[in-house]
């Protein structure tokens, strides 16, 4: 069984994204925004990303517990729900953050930042 994750580091420029996020005053931290880019890319990107084999570009990003996004194992689960070959659903919730970030960081260098609620 392959060993997951016990702290995830975003990529530079998704962290970057998520910082933009924060400094819009739309969230109040990077680690909310990358919670939102997971469910993000889940709900509009679910076809285009294997997590399994997405390849998150370079570590140079925040770096976050596993506890400050899933201290009740919820998010786990989920995980394991929607990708049942999963061992390694932490691996799996960085590439998701990872891909959702850059998604909307496409977004908005395109269309400009509007309300959060036009991501959804």
């Amino acid at each position: 069984m392959a060993e997951d994750l016990v702290n995830i580091r975003l990529s530079r420029y998704a962290n970057e994204v998520a910082e933009q996020l924060v400094a819009s005053k739309y969230f109040d931290y990077t680690s909310t925004v990358a919670k939102f880019a997971l469910a993000y890319a889940l709900k509009n990107h679910f076809d285009e990303i294997n997590p399994a084999t997405f390849q998150v570009p370079d570590a140079g990003g925040s770096n976050y517990n596993i506890g400050s996004f899933d201290s009740d194992g919820q998010l786990a689960l989920l995980l394991k729900t929607l990708y049942p070959e999963t061992t390694t659903p932490y691996t799996y919730a960085r590439s998701l953050m990872v891909f959702g970030l850059n998604k909307l960081g496409e977004r908005i260098s395109r269309e400009g930042l509007h309300s959060i609620s036009s991501f959804l």
